[in-house]
This record gives structure tokens, sequence and C-alpha cells, in this order.
């Protein structure tokens, strides 16, 4: 399947909710032409989060489909220096039980149930991720994402103006800690703190969005406290039900999101069900670059 120019895309979408699309007609598992995969990645970056239903993919074949988008960052502690690839997340331990939720892994990867934007604790953090469900739990265990874009755009210039040229510090140590996470072994736990522009150009489209965490633990200028009130009443705008899509997830969807627009977050895992999920993440091409209006 090819497309010509001006040809309208080449598979179908509908609104998942407030935000995002879900696509259709398009099968992840089969070959896709160059314009056709070109498609779906500026779909992505427009949307900011696409899903796919019923479309289980291999490890093998996620891998390739994440790699069309960029080179995959390394995920795994120890293993710096090998071909990164896919992370399995995962309450279901090496011998296929079910790990209680007050185990050192579990209680490390809760950190994910915080909202936010993959690999901020890196200087350039991750454009994409593609993450696909293997085994869905009989309940819960949904994930949920949130735009940076649209709330920005909603803002006041008061606002904006308290906003526009201030760094938010991303700090994962203190996030993990936080959640009574002391011991390392996981990816970002041994980071220091790094500080992003708090107003984000997005690289490609040049569109501005917020760019904050629950992971930021000040903003740089401001005091502390003023800074935790500013960070929690832009979180509160952001995470709005009218700006969310929440996700309950059955074997074969496969969601790809844009980190440079998106958060998002894990409900958790309930441990009397067991829960396994694929994410290839693919790193990104250029530190966050600070919007100033024109």
């Amino acid at each position: 399947m090819t497309m010509s120019a001006g040809a309208p895309l080449p598979f179908e979408m509908r609104p998942l909710g407030a935000i995002g699309l879900e696509i259709g007609g398009l099968d992840l598992r089969s070959e896709m032409a160059d314009d056709v995969f070109a498609a779906l990645r500026r779909t992505v970056v427009e949307e900011g989060l696409v899903l796919f239903r019923d479309q289980p993919l291999e490890p093998e074949a996620q891998i390739a489909l994440g790699k069309r988008f960029g080179p995959i960052e390394q995920l795994v502690v120890g293993d710096e220096d090998e071909e990164p690839s896919m992370v399995r997340i995962s309450n279901v331990d090496e011998d296929g039980r079910v790990r209680s939720n007050d185990s050192h892994f579990m209680r490390l990867i809760t950190i994910n149930e915080g909202w936010h934007t993959d690999s901020s604790f890196r200087e350039i953090p991750a454009s994409f991720s593609v993450f696909s469900c293997v085994v869905a739990p009989d309940e819960g265990g949904d994930t949920m994402w949130a735009s940076l874009q649209r709330p920005f755009d909603a803002l006041d210039d008061a606002i904006r103006r308290r906003l526009i040229g201030r760094l938010g510090v991303h700090d994962y140590a203190a996030a993990y800690r936080a959640r009574g996470n002391d011991e390392g072994g996981i990816i970002g736990f041994d980071s220091d703190p790094l500080r992003h522009p708090l107003v984000r150009a997005h690289p490609e489209t040049g569109r501005p969005g917020l760019y904050l965490t629950e992971h930021m633990s000040e903003i740089e200028g401001l005091p502390k406290q003023e800074g935790a009130a500013l960070c929690a009443e832009l979180l509160a705008r952001v995470t709005a039900d009218d700006n969310t899509y929440r996700h309950a997830w059955s074997v074969g969807d496969i969601a790809i999101w844009d980190n440079r627009s998106m958060l998002h977050r894990a409900q958790g895992f309930d441990e009397r069900y067991p829960r396994v999920m694929h994410h290839v993440r693919v790193a990104g091409t250029e530190a966050p670059i600070p919007w100033q209006p024109r």
C-alpha cells in the first residue's frame, strides 16, 4: 500500500475521548510503506496519542516499529553497553508467580503511578513510546494520558508571563525516595536533578506546551512553597477530565504516544491479577526547547 501526494490518510480514525485517536484499517503486523508510516507518525505528533486494538505484536515486531520512529533508549540498568530493545513491565516474576505489591521491584515501579513524561531525567528526554498489552488483568491496571499543549493554549496572559523562561527541576531520585524507595536498580534512580523549560516548543511543530511532571521538585527562581503551589495548579489543569483519556487494556492493544506533548500515568498493579506490558521507548533528538512568544 502506497500513497500519492494529496491522498487521504490510509487508515480510519475516531476520537478516543477528550484527547487521542483510535486508528483502524492499518495492520501494524504487516509491512508498512514509508509514506504510510510517515502519515502514522505525523498523526501521532499532531494528536499526541493513538491507539490500536486487537493487534498483538511479537517483541521483534514491536522493536522494529519503534526503530522506525527513531533510535531506542536503553532502559535496563547494567546493560548500558548492550543494544537497547524492549522492556517488560509486569507483576509476574520469572517463575510465573504474581509478585506482591510490597516486593522491592513493585515498590520501585510505583513511580510510574505519578503523572510523568518518559525520561525527563535525561538531558535529552524520550520522544515516542510504543506500549503493548500482553496479559491484561481482570480489572484495574489502566493507563491515563493528558495533553500538555491544550491547557497551555487556554492559559491567560498573566499566568503565561509567570511561566515563560522559567525552568522546572526534574528530580527522579527525590521522586523515588518520596515513595519510600531508597535502593537503586532501576533506570533514573541515580540521576542528578535536571532543569528543563517549563514551557516547551515542540521540535517538529513549534507548538508550545507545558513541560511538567509529578517528579518535578521545584520551579527554579520561585520560593519552594510558591513553586509547589504553582506546579499543583498546573497539574490540576493538565489532568482535568476534559483533557485526559483513561484506557482499560485488552490483550493486543497498542498505544503510541509523543512524550514531548503528553503526560501519562499508570493506575498501578493489583496483586490479585497478572499484568504484562511491553514498552519500547524511542530516544529524543534534542534537549527541550524553551518557547518564546513571537
